[in-house]
């Protein structure tokens, strides 16, 4: 093989430009260079020219749990909808949590020690832990046996709602302190994916996670407890912009790995992603399986330690058995069929991604102690000035859509003629909260639609 390199002459950068531009008749080279939602030029090809570092994985795990999504509202067919998703391909469960369950029932015929578990716990976070505690006791179980994460973040549901919890900030401490030191859950837990959800760019995006999560290390920092944050949970959303989500990912990494040295504690983290809200569509909505695919493969080849593909006709009908089944098999697919957990960081080494994903920390970082600079994200967002830049940013993307610069495909380029809107809610509220972001809703915000 090196004898079959040695025969080929090294060619330069500047001479791939000049064959180009002679093969696009003078077309100049730099007329090709795009510029992104984040403000960063992208070449067409990228050389060690652009990349001469030397490269190392930034995560080693190539595997991920996958996971289904479960909105509780009944144990028993919360519990039917777990055991179907664990006896098809599914290892982790993600329940969501609005008041006391019995958990005898939630959690009958599953073994919680062997799967992934996470819990997204809105209020009554003592009453959860202490119900929960008491079953685990139940069944001869305890904490300490789990990989669970139990995702309460007061100041997630702060930033999206716009309403301050009573004494949230001491019933979150109280939670962190209570369940320190505890090996099998994720105490800390935040949700950076109201700000993806909500339209902004991958690089402040993870400036307001980051953000979001210097928050709480510094609560436990000025309580003396920093070294109680041995494990952490981030969640993301990942979008259709197949490259620079894996460089996001990618990113996120490096800038938590600073954070975490700043504080000197070296926690496990564990990313969790699910497929962004943005882009998927209430009507033609099988379209939505090819963005979730590209979404999904974008986690995955990211580093992700577990994945939320959600269904794709949740904003029809809330989804239904066969959208969760094709949700968990596509995940199946990333793995049986395409391989993607069997390299860790594939992406090592690739001039594009590492160069792109150096670029997003960068603008990340910035952002990220512009916001310190303020006083925090928890001040930002009070000035006002954290929701500004996000709707900004949405108001920017929503404009390439309309604008035809982008193509959504089932919604301003193909519409199907048989499959038109109905009960389409058109506007976002003037809530004070982060909102999601709706493109379909955008693009037909100037329209009368009727069911």
């Amino acid at each position: 093989m090196e004898k079959l390199f040695s025969e080929f002459k090294a060619v330069s950068a500047n001479e791939w430009k000049a064959r180009i531009e002679k093969d696009l008749k003078g077309i100049p080279f730099d007329s090709l260079v795009k510029t992104d939602r984040n403000g960063i030029n992208i070449k067409p090809f990228y050389t060690k020219e652009d990349w001469a570092h030397q490269a190392f994985p930034l995560f080693t795990s190539s595997d991920w749990e996958i996971c289904a999504r479960i909105i509780v509202k009944n144990e028993k067919a919360a519990n039917k909808e777990a055991l179907e998703g664990l006896q098809n391909g599914v290892s982790g469960l993600c329940f969501v949590i609005d008041k006391q369950y019995d958990f005898a029932i939630l959690l009958k015929d599953i073994s919680v020690q062997h799967i992934y578990l996470q819990f997204i716990v809105k209020e009554n976070i003592a009453a959860f832990v202490t119900g929960f505690k008491n079953y685990l006791t139940s069944v001869n179980s305890s904490l300490d046996q789990l990989n669970c994460s139990i995702a309460h973040d007061t100041i997630g549901n702060y930033v999206h709602s716009g309403i301050k919890a009573l004494n949230g900030k001491e019933e979150q401490l109280t939670f962190l302190l209570n369940t320190q030191n505890t090996k099998g859950i994720y105490n800390i837990c935040v949700d950076g994916s109201i700000y993806q959800n909500a339209g902004a760019t991958s690089s402040y995006e993870l400036a307001c996670a980051l953000a979001h999560l210097n928050e709480y290390l510094n609560w436990l920092n000025r309580n003396k407890q920093i070294k109680s944050a041995e494990k952490i949970q981030i969640t993301l959303s990942t979008g259709t912009d197949f490259f620079e989500e894996i460089a996001k990912l990618r990113a996120f990494r490096k800038l938590t790995t600073l954070v975490f040295e700043t504080y000197d504690i070296k926690p496990q983290l564990h990313l969790h992603c699910e497929t962004s809200g943005i882009y998927r569509s209430q009507f033609d909505s099988y379209t939505n399986l090819l963005r979730d695919s590209i979404s999904g493969m974008a986690a995955a080849l990211g580093g992700c330690n577990s994945l939320v593909v959600h269904s794709f006709n949740e904003n029809v009908n809330g989804g239904d058995a066969f959208s969760s089944r094709m949700s968990r098999n596509q995940q199946l697919i990333f793995k049986e069929e395409a391989y993607l957990n069997k390299v860790a960081d594939v992406a090592t080494g690739s001039f594009y991604i590492e160069t792109l994903s150096e670029q997003i920390a960068e603008q990340a970082w910035n952002s990220f102690q512009e916001i310190e600079s303020n006083g925090g994200l928890i001040k930002t967002f009070e000035a006002g000035e954290l929701k500004k830049s996000i709707d900004q940013q949405a108001k920017q993307l929503v404009e390439l859509y309309k604008s035809g610069k982008r193509v959504l495909i089932g919604v301003n380029k193909f519409p199907n003629a048989k499959d038109a809107p109905k009960n389409l809610k058109v506007k976002r509220t003037n809530s004070k909260g982060i909102e999601a972001l709706s493109l379909t809703n955008e693009l037909f915000s100037d329209q009368t639609v009727n069911a």
